[in-house]
């Protein structure tokens, strides 16, 4: 089953990448609509909740201090991702070696996800009584996986947080998924 899953999130991956930025047709030839620059994360968090500016200020350095922890959380993710591959491509995806990766894989997945909690936990002990009801929704769209790329700063995606993968077992490098 998670030889399955993993082998769709790598097709899916191929399949993002091989996609142009440009497309063909439409009739307008290389002109292209004028964009209206992204918001940053940190300014989508303080619009929704309605944050002061301290309460921006203090979000920004619980964000920071987030992102500071899963770096190297990170690194161990982009390295196991490397050493599943590995082990799939080889065929040998069971097994004690096999279990012992999953293993650990899971477990430095875990981690980067605790440190995504703290965060949310910290933020929302900073919220007042009338942004509070407002958090769950906000903190699900805009948080998950939040700090398993390399900026938690850089708005997300449309249609959420996690990038392609992430809804198995965070392997993504969080740059937009469809929802948790």
């Amino acid at each position: 089953m998670i030889t399955k899953l993993l082998l769709g999130a790598l097709l899916a991956v191929g399949l993002a990448s091989a996609q142009g930025k440009k497309g063909g047709g439409g009739g307008m030839g290389d002109m292209e609509a004028p964009r209206m620059p992204r918001q940053s994360r940190i300014d989508i968090f303080a619009d929704k909740l309605k944050l002061t500016k301290d309460q921006k200020d203090e979000a920004t350095k619980i964000f920071d201090s987030a992102q500071e922890k899963a770096t190297p959380l990170n690194d161990q993710v982009r390295n196991g991702r490397s050493k599943v591959t590995e082990m799939l491509i080889s065929g040998k995806n069971s097994g004690p070696d096999w279990d012992s990766l999953m293993k650990a894989f899971t477990a430095v997945l875990a981690q980067r996800e605790a440190v995504e909690t703290e965060a949310y936990q910290k933020l929302y002990a900073a919220l007042d009584d009338k942004q509070k009801p407002k958090a769950a929704p906000v903190f699900e769209e805009l948080m998950s996986g939040m700090f398993a790329g390399r900026d938690w700063k850089r708005a997300p995606a449309a249609g959420g947080a996690r990038g392609v993968g992430e809804g198995m077992g965070s392997m993504g490098e969080g740059t937009g998924r469809g929802g948790r």
